[in-house]
């Protein structure tokens, strides 16, 4: 079972002083080791046409470190974030998970090079459902939202291997962990014939394994 790391909760009580916003949400991640899982995208998409993403991601690694994940987005803004919670939530029986809540912090004047970064290549089809008035409505960005659900499926190459990740993250409510409840009882179960994933966490979590990986 995962904890806080104490380095993580003396952060956490300190105020954001890197010139940008803080912001909490609530997800839950999937990883299975495989180039593309065609199941998996029909239930996340379910027919809608997808916000569809290429880039490559700098990430700091850190075999020991899953507590905080620091990245640069394609080229541009420095994003940080601190994992602050292992929420409960229920999932449908055929499936496992750990929920986890985050507090993110964007335009952090940080440097990143290739030291002790991985480069991740990313094909991201997403979705966005708005929350108001106590429905769901299709949306074409978080932006046009004030709290909602995204969804996402993406294709992830780094170190030459090849993955899928599915997750869906909670925003802009003062209470995201039961957005992301009802996100996923919105969903249900994932397809009968999807095997369980190899890693269940978010990004900092993978990104550990593959450092171990290549220290072998």
């Amino acid at each position: 079972m995962r904890h806080l790391d104490r380095k993580v909760k003396t952060l956490l009580r300190k105020p954001y002083k890197g010139g940008g916003t803080m912001w909490p949400t609530a997800e839950i991640r999937w990883w299975w080791q495989a180039d593309a899982m065609p199941a998996l995208r029909d239930w996340v998409l379910r027919g809608v046409s997808p916000i569809r993403e290429f880039r490559t991601d700098l990430y700091l690694a850190d075999s020991q470190q899953t507590d905080i994940g620091i990245k640069r987005r394609a080229g541009g803004a420095v994003e940080v974030k601190m994992l602050s919670g292992l929420p409960d939530i229920s999932l449908p029986p055929a499936m496992s998970g750990q929920a986890e809540t985050w507090v993110k912090a964007e335009s952090v004047a940080l440097p990143l090079n290739d030291e002790n970064t991985i480069a991740v290549g990313k094909e991201r089809l997403s979705r966005v459902l708005g929350f108001a008035d106590g429905g769901w409505q299709e949306a074409g960005g978080q932006d046009e939202v004030e709290e909602g659900l995204a969804i996402e499926y993406t294709m992830v190459e780094a170190q030459g291997s090849k993955w899928t990740t599915i997750a869906f993250e909670a925003f802009g409510s003062d209470d995201p962990v039961r957005l992301l409840q009802a996100g996923i009882t919105l969903f249900g179960a994932w397809p009968k014939e999807v095997a369980g994933p190899h890693l269940i966490g978010g990004y900092p979590l993978w990104l550990s394994e593959l450092a171990r990986g290549s220290r072998r």
